[in-house]
């Protein structure tokens, strides 16, 4: 695909998302790219991307990866083993995720699928365009590049408590770039970012072409996708980084 998938809007208000994240530490901006281009990239989220499934249970708190076509091989109930894990260790109040993942970085390097168009999409969201976007409206002029992954949550996947923070990642601005279409409240798969007590002071509904930012660190979870959704929550999620 020769489309442009990244394409800014020219008429995002970037003064209002800068004051955001100097206020509140977050910033959501809606209509974040060109209509054309948010309906080719959710074509090639819906159609053309084959996911994985990333999962964190008891005692894997930077989590494992199941590739794409691992996935194929796997019995019914070692699929679900890998979700009762998540589940248990989010019962019992430990860091856990369960949701489809197509990992934009790794799979660029290793070729994974030759020409998908997803590998312009990284190299897009590391052009000098968007760095300086992110720069600009982060406050962090060290930003030097981007990762990148394709998400789907479907129903019953979560993402538990955390802040974000690695020290040896460099990690400075959060950004989730959501592509799902006509999603409904009561489906879940908010990002909620929360206060020192536990309190959601923000809830952003996955909505089609708007983009969530988040200065790191910031406490947030992704809740959980509702088992009668009849779609998945679709995104690219990642970091600008300073290494």
């Amino acid at each position: 695909m020769s489309a442009q998938l990244f394409a800014l809007n020219p008429a995002i208000d970037r003064d209002g998302v800068r004051d955001q994240l100097a206020t509140r530490r977050f910033a959501q901006v809606e209509d974040v790219l060109r209509p054309q281009a948010a309906d080719a990239l959710w074509q090639v989220l819906r159609h053309e991307t084959p996911y994985g499934l990333a999962w964190a249970g008891d005692g894997q708190p930077r989590g494992q990866f199941v590739r794409p076509e691992q996935m194929r091989t796997l019995s019914p109930q070692q699929k679900a083993a890998m979700g009762n894990g998540a589940a248990s260790a989010a019962a019992g109040g430990r860091f856990a995720f369960l949701y489809g993942r197509y990992p934009l970085v790794e799979a660029y390097k290793e070729n994974w699928h030759p020409g998908h168009p997803l590998y312009g999409l990284l190299d897009e969201i590391n052009a000098p365009e968007a760095v300086a976007f992110a720069r600009d409206v982060s406050g962090h002029d060290d930003i030097i590049r981007a990762d990148a992954q394709a998400t789907l949550y479907a129903g019953g996947h979560f993402l538990t408590e955390h802040d974000d923070l690695v020290e040896s990642e460099g990690r400075r601005l959060a950004y989730v770039l959501n592509l799902a279409k006509d999603w409904r409240p009561d489906w879940g798969g908010y990002l909620n970012i929360l206060d020192d007590k536990g309190n959601i002071v923000a809830g952003f509904m996955p909505r089609f072409n708007c983009l969530n930012l988040f200065l790191v660190p910031l406490r947030h979870h992704v809740s959980l996708v509702a088992p009668f959704a009849p779609v998945g929550r679709l995104a690219i999620t990642g970091w600008f980084r300073n290494r």
